[in-house]
């Protein structure tokens, strides 16, 4: 049935079982299965997955009907694709950009309302402002927002049906809605000429692709660079209400001056590790092959659970504890293998450094403007490809 409840319910459900499945596999010395996939969340296992690309090559099911892009693309079409996209990364997250990044922040923040859905649509626009600014765009803030909304709707409704198989009507919806929020961005894109000849840049280069979109191509970046900031800041915000201690200490230390900030770059990659923006993957495989004992055959689809390897015990003290003064992390003793918030390997995230740089002045911005409190300590997941915090968490913000 196409019911907004039952899909979040499913979907929210799958995240619980994944969280409730960490490091299982390790445990039994094998990986494990979950629903009719094989799931290897060992950081070993993982490490030799997505360092070959070749052989475990990316499947993203339905959710390719919004189109393709870097982020669900094999082989030179990758290639190409990173190549139109990963210098304007790079360019925005050098440390020249710092300041104008935190300035965003701090400005979209200091005009909020003190409440949590005020800030999530502050945390939003500066985002979404950074993003376009990397490519020389503006975005109009109040129909790219829509649009940012309806494309989460339509992931989630797509992900759904990659578990749960859809009725003929369901799946051709589903698609329909999928190609009507890519035409309605290509519409608002176009609208500006600036926007409209970075387009033409993206096609340029990109001559050697059938078919190719340059519309799909900025609307996944888009969603996934500003999504998964976005989130990141949004469960750092619920961890620092859930304790008035840490919150205290990260206080004083933001407001300390100091450009050292090891308690909250700590939490900040704890909240990352125990709160992974995309919690799993799926790879199909390439060419019959063998891993960790289990035989694997072409065409396979099995998953990466990235929840799984950030809490696999072998690599983690007390790993289902969030802690947010890791001993890995302010040690900086962690093996790396083992803490994947952009992946890692040849296909990692291309815009990890600036996602690193916005979720880290997003939470300076934050906790120098706000407090958090918790009537609870109850974790709810909302999830649609990225994992956010559930609306209507009990969270209070006060203005400092």
């Amino acid at each position: 049935m196409d019911d907004r409840i039952q899909i979040e319910s499913v979907l929210n459900n799958l995240v619980y079982a994944l969280f409730a499945h960490g490091g299982q596999a390790e445990t039994s010395g094998r990986p494990s299965d979950f629903g009719n996939m094989v799931v290897f969340d060992n950081p070993e296992a993982v490490d030799t997955i997505v360092k070959a690309p070749e052989l475990f090559r990316k499947n993203f099911s339905l959710i390719s009907a919004l189109g393709f892009s870097r982020f669900n693309t094999n082989d030179q079409d990758w290639s190409v694709r990173r190549t139109i996209t990963q210098d304007v990364y790079l360019a925005a997250a050098k440390p020249a950009q710092q300041h104008p990044v935190a300035e965003i922040f701090a400005t979209c923040l200091s005009s909020s309302d003190a409440t949590l859905p005020a800030i999530q649509q502050s945390l939003f626009a500066a985002s979404m402002t950074i993003f376009y600014r990397a490519f020389g765009l503006v975005p109009d803030m109040a129909a790219t927002l829509l649009l940012l909304d309806r494309v989460r709707d339509v992931l989630r409704r797509l992900q759904y049906y990659s578990w749960v198989t859809p009725t003929t009507a369901e799946r051709g919806n589903a698609i329909q809605d999928a190609r009507a929020v890519v035409a309605d961005f290509a519409s608002l894109l176009m609208a500006d000429p600036r926007a409209a000849a970075e387009m033409d840049r993206f096609r340029s280069e990109a001559t050697d692709i059938e078919g190719f979109s340059p519309v799909e191509e900025f609307v996944m970046n888009f969603f996934a660079g500003v999504e998964t900031s976005v989130t990141t800041a949004l469960w750092v915000i619920d961890r620092l209400g859930a304790n008035q201690q840490v919150q205290d200490r990260i206080h004083a230390e933001v407001l300390s001056g100091d450009a050292q900030t090891p308690y909250t770059d700590c939490m900040i990659n704890e909240t990352m590790r125990f709160f992974p923006p995309i919690p799993f993957l799926t790879r199909e495989v390439g060419a019959d092959t063998v891993l960790e004992g289990r035989r694997l055959y072409a065409g396979q689809l099995i998953m990466v659970s990235i929840v799984g390897v950030h809490q696999n015990p072998a690599f983690w003290s007390n790993p289902r504890v969030f802690d947010a003064s890791r001993k890995e992390f302010l040690d900086n003793s962690f093996d790396r293998r083992a803490f994947i918030p952009f992946l890692t390997g040849p296909r990692m995230c291309g815009g990890a450094r600036l996602g690193r740089l916005e979720v880290r002045e997003a939470v300076l911005a934050i906790v120098r403007q706000f407090a958090f409190s918790r009537a609870d300590d109850v974790i709810r997941f909302d999830y649609a490809l990225a994992l956010r915090p559930a609306q209507g968490a009990s969270v209070s913000v006060s203005r400092r």
